[in-house]
């Protein structure tokens, strides 16, 4: 291997410069490198019940609260375009697991008044978010997440790994960690997380979901697309 030596008059700034010229070119094309997806088990949860399983608790859950923050949706009330909602809900469980609401209030994460012939400076950002829904019923509400049920192969009794279109990756305590999506055979994949947070019963309290972006030259580059808090108290 050919020794390169620089001549000892070199000026001290040029040294930097070729220095930083060196390390760009070795960074350059560098993208984000993309996570090691493994499962660390293919064993699903057993819950105590349907309806715990239903609502993804773990042990004798008593009163939860959940406020599910939804960034990737917008729409309009006729009166207000809103870009996001959050659904706060309020549960509670009897000593047999089943659940009554007490409370559901959906709202808008960000709301604004609807523009006047379609020019974007008439628009006027409100403080207050819009109230979208309340209820008092559990009738048809659903809280946005995958369910196991639908995520284990019943012949096998083991989670389900992939289809057609999806690869899914677990956690150790069985919650979905990663999946990539593969609309079509000519289409790019698409990588999404879920990052946790426990409680001592291994019932998650937080868990946020985001797209992963690893064409990007941006190291971490994601968009969150949902976020669930959850308050947990237990028998």
């Amino acid at each position: 291997m050919k020794t390169i030596k620089f001549k000892r008059r070199i000026h001290c700034s040029s040294f930097s410069t070729l220095l930083l010229l060196l390390f760009f070119t070795a960074c350059s094309g560098q993208g984000k490198e993309k996570t090691e997806f493994r499962s660390e088990t293919s064993t699903p949860k057993k819950f105590q019940n349907q309806q715990y399983e239903n609502y993804d608790l773990m042990g004798k859950a008593k009163t939860t609260q959940w406020e599910i923050f939804n960034y990737d949706t917008s729409g309009n009330t006729g009166k207000y375009y809103y870009n996001g909602y959050t659904d706060q809900i309020d549960l509670n469980f009897n000593k047999e697991g089943e659940p009554s609401l007490v409370k559901l209030v959906s709202k808008s994460i960000k709301a604004y008044q609807q523009p006047r012939d379609n020019k974007i400076e008439n628009i006027v950002y409100e403080k207050n978010p819009v109230i979208l829904l309340t209820s008092s019923s559990i009738e048809d509400i659903s809280i946005d997440y995958l369910t196991y049920s639908s995520k284990v192969d019943p012949s096998t009794n083991k989670l389900i790994s992939e289809n057609e279109y999806i690869k899914y990756y677990y956690n150790k305590y069985g919650d979905l960690q990663d999946y990539i999506v593969t609309e079509g055979k000519d289409e790019e994949p698409r990588y999404f997380k879920f990052i946790y947070k426990y409680d001592k019963k291994n019932n998650w309290i937080e868990r946020t979901l985001s797209e992963e972006f690893y064409d990007s030259d941006t190291p971490d580059d994601k968009e969150i697309i949902q976020k669930i808090v959850r308050i947990i108290t237990y028998y």
